[in-house]
């Protein structure tokens, strides 16, 4: 399983896949900009994803070039089937109305989502079951469990 990126990881990947082989140098300028960061901590991220397996460090010629391990979109979909799978099946819901609400979108990007729930709801269930251990929830499936998870 993969292991867990942190925000600042995260920042110097994006530099990485935005522009894969870029040198270290190409990479501190980049983050540099809105960042204040100094080279020497972003060569520990750059050492801390490759020993996590983010990223690969190949000679060529006199320089070090960076080539990430691992798609951004795969590592994005990862990342939030974790968070699916940690959370209540039956407030799926609510987490995307909370993407809907934190995030900026576009009218394209809102007629490509309109487009999947007309796809998705004449197929989709009523409801959906809570599969959480009794006492790890707040939907109330397990109310009458309660008892169970205060033993």
């Amino acid at each position: 399983m993969e292991q867990m990126m942190s925000a600042a990881e995260w920042q110097v990947m994006r530099v990485i896949w935005a522009h894969p082989a870029s040198t270290s140098s190409q990479i501190i300028a980049a983050l540099q900009e809105g960042f204040d960061w100094q080279a020497t901590t972003i060569k520990t991220l750059l050492g801390r994803l490759r020993q996590k397996a983010y990223l690969e460090m190949k000679k060529e010629g006199r320089q070090y070039h960076y080539y990430p391990l691992v798609e951004e979109k795969e590592h994005v979909q990862l990342q939030l089937q974790i968070l699916l799978d940690a959370m209540c099946s039956t407030k799926n819901g609510a987490l995307v109305g909370q993407l809907l609400d934190m995030g900026s979108f576009s009218r394209a990007d809102l007629e490509d989502l309109r487009e999947q729930i007309e796809h998705q709801l004449p197929t989709a269930p009523e409801s959906l079951e809570c599969h959480c251990l009794a006492g790890q929830c707040t939907c109330h499936h397990h109310e009458g469990s309660k008892q169970h998870a205060r033993s």
